[in-house]
This record gives structure tokens, sequence and C-alpha cells, in this order.
């Protein structure tokens, strides 16, 4: 009789928990199955989503303060700055020419006579119209020291007048077409022969 009512038991026990797991918190249905599960997407292969990391906004404060730190360059010193510039860039042009044939009366773009390859580089860079004659060149620059000599400046030669010009280049260098059969070619401004018939040298470029 006891080993009757304990089997009972334990089959009532066992129903009611049957019947607790079946039922699912909302009432509805449980999943307890293998071809419910296969209804349902397979999500083992969706990435995980990107976190975000906020980088800190600087404030007005901070802006302000930055700005405020950086240099003002005034008037004289844009204009010095965009001279420099110009220098550069005449040079760069200039050392490009080399190479170049001789001809007389030219101004480029493949070939030179002195005054023609002076006149296109400053038309190139610059926008100014040099007259193509070196004489006139020699009229319309101002005179300059060697000491004060900068990159873009002239140098003429043949005493008591300019029948010759080259592109100074700096370090006592310049580049020039430098006459019949010759190609344009970088050399020292005091050569042996420019040495004796060095005319001066000339700024066209603001100072």
């Amino acid at each position: 009789m006891h080993a009757h009512l304990k089997t009972l038991n334990i089959s009532v026990a066992a129903a009611l928990l049957i019947s607790v797991l079946s039922i699912s918190p909302s009432g509805a249905t449980p999943i307890s199955n293998d071809s419910t599960l296969s209804a349902f997407p397979n999500t083992s292969n969706v990435s995980q989503p990107l976190s975000v990391v906020e980088l800190p906004v600087p404030t007005m404060a901070r802006v302000l303060d930055h700005l405020a730190a950086m240099p003002v360059l005034t008037p004289r010193q844009r204009k010095v700055a965009r001279v420099a510039e110009l220098r550069k860039r005449i040079a760069i042009l200039g050392r490009k020419q080399v190479g170049d044939t001789y001809r007389a009366g030219s101004s480029g773009p493949n070939a030179f006579d002195c005054s023609g390859l002076t006149r296109y580089v400053f038309k190139q860079v610059t926008g100014l119209d040099l007259p193509h004659y070196s004489g006139a060149q020699y009229k319309m620059a101002r005179k300059i020291s060697r000491k004060n000599a900068q990159p873009g400046d002239l140098v003429f030669y043949l005493r008591g007048s300019a029948h010759h010009v080259g592109l100074y280049l700096g370090n006592g260098k310049m580049v020039h077409a430098v006459g019949r059969g010759k190609k344009v070619r970088i050399q020292p401004i005091f050569g042996p022969w420019y040495s004796r018939h060095f005319t001066g040298l000339g700024r066209v470029l603001p100072a």
C-alpha cells in the first residue's frame, strides 16, 4: 500500500512538473522542437555591432585660444612671403630650360636668345612681360649690389651697356642662353669671360 502511494505521488509530481515547463511566462506555446527553431534565421554569423567612440568636441573657448596663438602676418610680411615664393618658382623654371637651343629672336618655349629666356620665365611665373632686349631689361631693373643678389634677379654683361643677360639662381650661379651654337646652361656669374665683361645686377621683382 505504501509502495503504491509512493509511486502515485511520484507520478503526480512528474505530471505537475511537465505542465509547468510546458507553459511560457506569456501563456504562449513554448518552443520545444528543432523544426520550430529552424524557422528562425541563423544569427551565428552576424557581426557584432561596432562600438561608437565619442571624440571630445573642443569648446569655443579652446578654439578661440588656438586661433589667438596663431601668428598673424602683417601686410609687409605677406608681401615678402609672396615674393620669396615667386623667386623660388622663377629659379625652378629657369633650371628646367637647361639644354634648350639658342635661337636669335626667340622667347620659348623650347628655344631662346638671352633676353628671350628671362622674358619667358618672368612671363610664365609672374605675368610680367619684360621687353625682349637685354638693354631694355637693364634700364627697367633696379640696380643692386652683388651681396644683395637673390634668385630671380638679372645679371647683365658687356661693360658700358648690357648686351647679354642671365637669370640669377643664387650661390653665384646663373642660367642663361649663351649664344649661337650653344645650349641654355648654368654657369658661375664670374667665370673667366664674365668677370671681365660684368655690367651689374638688376631687380625686377619687388624688394
